[in-house]
């Protein structure tokens, strides 16, 4: 079994990063230790649960650039389940995540724009790069 990941982040910070939430998987403890109780649906349930009520979501919408912002979505919210999801149905979530719908995505990026992801970097920063990479909230960049 992994070790346990020392977790600094507390409360709506902890919810808020994708990358360490769990949405309704945190067990009733943790959501204690963590302060969470309140932030979520009383209700604890397994990843296979959070899957399943992820691709159910998933079938019932109507086009391939809706399932694309539902999906980054979750990427935005829950990382482990976006990418469980994705692995557990690749074959017919490769089109939607990758070419030739995040083509379409790109095309209306001015419509469609939510949060941002990564670092922006554009030629006006030029050798101002790294300062600019400081700033950004991303641990791998920082």
């Amino acid at each position: 079994m992994a070790e346990p990941l020392q977790v600094a982040k507390h409360g709506a910070e902890l919810q808020n990063d994708p990358l360490l939430n769990k949405g309704t998987c945190f067990t009733a403890e943790e959501r204690r230790l963590f302060g969470l109780e309140g932030l979520m649906p009383p209700g604890v349930g397994t990843m296979e649960q959070q899957v399943t009520r992820v691709y159910d979501n998933y079938l019932r919408l109507d086009d391939d650039l809706q399932r694309y912002l539902f999906l980054t979505g979750l990427r935005d919210r829950n990382e482990t389940c976006f990418y469980r999801v994705l692995i557990d149905h690749i074959v017919e979530m490769a089109p939607i995540v990758y070419t030739p719908t995040v083509g379409l995505a790109c095309q209306t990026y001015s419509r469609i724009y939510r949060r941002p992801r990564g670092v922006y970097i554009t030629p006006a920063q030029r050798g101002r790069i790294a300062e600019v990479l400081r700033q950004s909230p991303n641990r791998m960049c920082a």
